[in-house]
C-alpha cells in the first residue's frame, strides 16, 4: 500500500495516476506527498490497472474520458509514453485538468509546442520534470555565477549520466529504435540535454553514437551525443545503462566559459550536489546544494501553480521545445550516422 503523508485538509489536490507502466513506479511519490490526494488509476492495460487500485486502495478509472468527466478529480499525472503524449494533454487541458507529466516530453517538437500553447491560451496548468518552469538551484547558481564573475560566453561543455540495466524486450516504446533513439539519452540524458539548453540556448546540429553492449532490447544501451549550439558553443552527453559503480543518476556537468569553468556532481554528503567555479587555475566559489529529490517532481510548486493559475511562460515553452528538437534530431542522426540539424520550430522557422 502507499505510505500516505496526512494531507492537509483544503491545500492538497485530487489527482488520478494514467500510465501505469512508469506510473506505477510514481505511486509512491504522489501519494506519499501531503500536497497530493491520490484516489485513482487508469491504464490501457485494465487487468493491471484494476490489479493496482486493488492493491492500493485507489479507484479503477476505465479510460481518460471517465476522468475528465468526474469533477472531483482536480488534476491528472500523465505517466504514458511521449509517443503521442501531447494528443492526451489536449485532451486534458480542454477539460481544463491540471497536469503532471514527465521527461520526456513529447517526440515531436511542432505537437509539444502546440500543446503547450494551447494549455497557456487555456490557462491550464502543465508541468514535467525536466526541464522545470524555473532554474533549478544549481542552474539558477551558475546563471548567478556568470554574471557576477564575468565569465562571458559559454565554449564547451561534457555531460554524463549512467546506471547499470539488465534489460529484456517488453513490447513498450523502449524497444523501438524511431520511438526511442539513443535510448540511454532519450530516456536518461533527456536531463542534461535540457540543462545544456537552459545553459547555452537552442542547438543547431548533432551527431550520435551509440551502440548495444548487453542489453537483451532492439535499442541502445550506450550512447554519446554530440551538439552544436547556436552560439557556436560545443557540448556531448554521455549516457550508459552499463556502468555498475555505486554512482548512478549522478547527472555530471563541467560548463566551459570564456574566463571560467563551472562544475557539478554528486556531493560526499546524501542528497547534496557540488558546484566549483574555476577561474585562473583556483577554485574561486564552491557550494554545495540540495539534490532535486523525486526525480525533479516539484509537487509543492506544482500545486502553489494550481492554486496561483500560474501557466508556463512562452520562454519556457521554447526551452522545452528546444530540448525536443534536439531528441527528435537525434533520432534522425542515429538512423543516418550523420551530422542532423535541428529544425526551427513553428515561428522559429
Amino acid at each position: 500500500m502507499i505510505n500516505r503523508h496526512p494531507a492537509a485538509p483544503g491545500r492538497t489536490v485530487r489527482m488520478v495516476v494514467v500510465g501505469l507502466r512508469f506510473g506505477r513506479t510514481m505511486l509512491q511519490t504522489l501519494g506519499g506527498s501531503p500536497r497530493i490526494d491520490l484516489v485513482g488509476v487508469c491504464d490501457l492495460d485494465q487487468d493491471l490497472a484494476a490489479a493496482v487500485a486493488a492493491d492500493q486502495g485507489l479507484r479503477h478509472y476505465a479510460d481518460l474520458d471517465e476522468i475528465l468527466a468526474d469533477p472531483d478529480v482536480a488534476a491528472v499525472g500523465l505517466f504514458t509514453s511521449p509517443v503521442g503524449r501531447a494528443a492526451l494533454l489536449s485532451r486534458i487541458v480542454r477539460a481544463g485538468k491540471p497536469v503532471v507529466t514527465t521527461k520526456p516530453f513529447e517526440i515531436d517538437p511542432d505537437r509539444a509546442r502546440a500543446v503547450l500553447d494551447e494549455a497557456r491560451d487555456r490557462a491550464v496548468v502543465v508541468r514535467l520534470n525536466s526541464p522545470s518552469s524555473s532554474p533549478t538551484t544549481e542552474l539558477a547558481l551558475v546563471d548567478q555565477w556568470r554574471a557576477q564573475h564575468d565569465l562571458g560566453r559559454p565554449i564547451g561543455a561534457q555531460a554524463a549520466v549512467w546506471a547499470s540495466y539488465q534489460e529484456a524486450p517488453d513490447g513498450s516504446w523502449y524497444d523501438d529504435p524511431l520511438l526511442c533513439p539513443a535510448a540511454p539519452i532519450t530516456r536518461l540524458g533527456v536531463y542534461l540535454v535540457n540543462d545544456l539548453v537552459r545553459l547555452m540556448g537552442p542547438a543547431k546540429r548533432v551527431q550520435v553514437l551509440s551502440s548495444r553492449v548487453r542489453t537483451g532490447r532492439p535499442t541502445a544501451d550506450n550512447a554519446q551525443l554530440a551538439l552544436t549550439f547556436q552560439g557556436g558553443a560545443l557540448a556531448t552527453v554521455f549516457a550508459s545503462f552499463c556502468v555498475d559503480d555505486g554512482l548512478a543518476y549522478g547527472n555530471e556537468l563541467t560548463v566551459h566559459y570564456e574566463r571560467g569553468t563551472v562544475s557539478r556532481a554528486r556531493a560526499e554528503q546524501p542528497g547534496m550536489v557540488d558546484l566549483i567555479l574555476v577561474k585562473q587555475g583556483q577554485p574561486v566559489e564552491t557550494c554545495s546544494v540540495p539534490d532535486i529529490p523525486d526525480g525533479g517532481y516539484d509537487l509543492a510548486e506544482f500545486v502553489s501553480s494550481v492554486r496561483s493559475g500560474a501557466v508556463i511562460s512562452a520562454d519556457e515553452t521554447r526551452r522545452i521545445v528546444a530540448g525536443v528538437a534536439v531528441l527528435e534530431a537525434a533520432g534522425r542522426a542515429e538512423r543516418s550516422g550523420a551530422v542532423e540539424v535541428v529544425r526551427p520550430i513553428g515561428s522559429e522557422q
